[in-house]
């Protein structure tokens, strides 16, 4: 008889997700050395704050962070600043936040999700433009939110003109725009873009940028 898969061995190197990865030793220092001695919790020590001016120098600007357990969690929270119930985020039905994160956003939001097909899970300007019709209709929810993922889970990627594209329908019609950041840094690697071309320069409101899978240690931030 074959082996349970509770009694094969772990594989000694996993590509079914990064989440699966070992933490980055570099990361794993640096909680070794946050760990030693006391500091003030819910924001007010001295890592937060170093935490909000390396963003700050990542981006080029002033940024407010904040952070959270985990990519969904991010998701979750990110969207909820910007939605109320009888709203809706426009995304492609490849995105994470419609498919893997198990029905999160819209349980916690409260929010409906309009996922639409997209070609390679890139979305394109003329994909929101269509659900534009809704807006004012009280029998229908509103769109409120664009939610795009770079890179998307089809691997492709968005450059910083095609973010703007959708960034600039989106502000048009009133309506704001996440970015799922979930692979941003192989994103910024892959096109050459600044981390600030990718994002606020071409219009993104709020940014998960995937920490979790940059290495760090199941944390997230939403920026």
């Amino acid at each position: 008889m074959s082996p349970a898969l509770s009694e094969l061995p772990p594989p000694t190197i996993s590509f079914a997700s990064d989440n699966a990865a070992a933490v980055h030793p570099a990361v794993m220092d640096a909680l070794v050395a946050a760990n030693d001695g006391s500091a003030l919790a819910y924001g007010a020590d001295a890592w937060t704050d170093r935490v909000e001016r390396r963003f700050a120098e990542l981006f080029g600007t002033d940024v407010t962070v904040a952070l959270c357990w985990g990519g969904t969690g991010a998701n979750v929270v990110a969207l909820q600043s910007l939605l109320r119930p009888w709203q809706a985020v426009i995304c492609t039905d490849a995105a994470h936040i419609a498919v893997d994160e198990c029905g999160a956003p819209e349980r916690f939001t409260g929010a409906k999700l309009i996922d639409v097909a997209a070609p390679h899970a890139k979305l394109v300007p003329e994909q929101i433009s269509e659900h534009l019709h809704l807006l004012g209709d009280e029998h229908h929810v509103q769109p409120a939110v664009v939610s795009i993922t770079q890179s998307t889970e089809a691997g492709t990627l968005y450059t910083a003109d095609e973010v703007a594209a959708i960034c600039d329908t989106a502000h048009a019609a009133g309506l704001r725009v996440h970015m799922d950041g979930a692979r941003f840094a192989n994103a910024a690697a892959a096109t050459g873009a600044s981390p600030k071309a990718l994002t606020w320069q071409a219009g993104v409101d709020v940014l998960t940028p995937g920490t979790t899978k940059s290495g760090s240690f199941g944390d997230e931030t939403i920026a």
